[in-house]
């Protein structure tokens, strides 16, 4: 016997049919609903639209409203892996045209967003999503879009399946870690950044930063490194996001609504991909460093349907 559908269910779902299928959608209506409701509760909702209309959520949002609205409402509709799969798979290109001026991501930039501080399980779990939706393998799309050896090196390590345990010889490797900070050698960085778990990386930075008090990994990197440029930028991604994840989204956040526009691309993916309670930590960790609420950055930096969209999705509703 078919379990029935919760009453909540079947009102959500009959009202954002009613809402996508009028003459002129109902934007306000899909954002007052979509955007209020939980995770879960829109993987419920996408679930028995399919099963009432015979077509899949997502995709009609995405179809039907148009811009960053319509890709923001679709992906939270969306298995986050999904999501994710969809990120990488489009990662430095738009079909959007008349959006030419926008702020646009580079590819390495996507990857290290979606890559970098994942779990082993949880890399494996993208990288088996992505061949059964892309019909490719990721790895393979990964190295395409590398620019040069170091980058298709490091990548290849991250998402190599790794085993979950602690980290070896302590002493040892800090030891080595401060040897090749004094060096400045920025591809062995990478080579051992890309070796470790997230937990190993994590312990290792931290260990370091107990050790040398006055030496920071992340400060040494950015204050004494005589090369900059996207190899740098990905190796403080990664130590970043292994040793204290919440405060480096909240950083991410903030860079993509600094400046002249904001990257609304980068904006829905990191509010798209640490909805939650992950969440809570990185408004917590906002509000210390920038002495405002996330929900006051990004209502000051958007407008409109978006940016009620984007509170809400952040649980801090205008």
């Amino acid at each position: 016997m078919t379990p029935a559908v919760p009453p909540e269910v079947a009102y959500d779902v009959q009202n954002i049919h009613s809402a996508l299928e009028s003459t002129v959608p109902d934007h306000q209506a899909l954002v007052n609903i979509i955007g209020r409701r939980e995770y879960q509760q829109l993987l419920v909702i996408a679930r028995q639209y399919r099963v009432s209309y015979g077509v899949d959520l997502p995709s009609e949002l995405d179809k039907r409203i148009i811009g960053s609205v319509g890709s923001l409402l679709a992906h939270a509709c969306q298995h986050k892996v999904l999501a994710e799969v969809f990120y990488l798979s489009t990662a430095g290109k738009t079909n959007r045209t008349y959006e030419s001026l926008r702020k646009k991501d580079s590819p390495i930039k996507v990857f290290c967003e979606i890559l970098l501080g994942r779990t082993s399980e949880e890399l494996r779990e993208l990288s088996e999503a992505f061949t059964a939706v892309q019909k490719s393998d990721l790895k393979q799309h990964i190295l395409a879009h590398c620019p040069d050896d170091v980058l298709k090196t490091f990548f290849s390590a991250v998402i190599q399946d790794k085993e979950d345990k602690a980290l070896e010889n302590k002493e040892g490797a800090i030891e080595n870690l401060n040897k090749l900070l004094q060096a400045q050698d920025v591809p062995a960085l990478l080579n051992l950044a890309a070796s470790l778990t997230t937990a190993q990386l994590c312990d290792l930075v931290r260990s370091y930063n107990a050790h040398y008090l006055t030496s920071h990994v992340v400060t040494t990197i950015q204050k004494t490194f005589k090369h900059k440029g996207e190899h740098v930028e990905v190796l403080l991604f990664a130590v970043m996001q292994a040793a204290d994840p919440a405060r480096h989204v909240s950083l991410l956040l903030e860079e993509s609504m600094a400046g002249l526009g904001t990257n609304e691309d980068q904006l829905s993916r990191l509010v798209i991909r640490n909805r939650g309670k992950f969440m809570e930590k990185v408004k917590a960790a906002f509000h210390v460093d920038y002495g405002r609420t996330l929900a006051d950055r990004v209502r000051g930096d958007t407008s409109g349907l978006y940016s009620h969209l984007i509170c809400h999705l952040i649980n801090q509703t205008i």
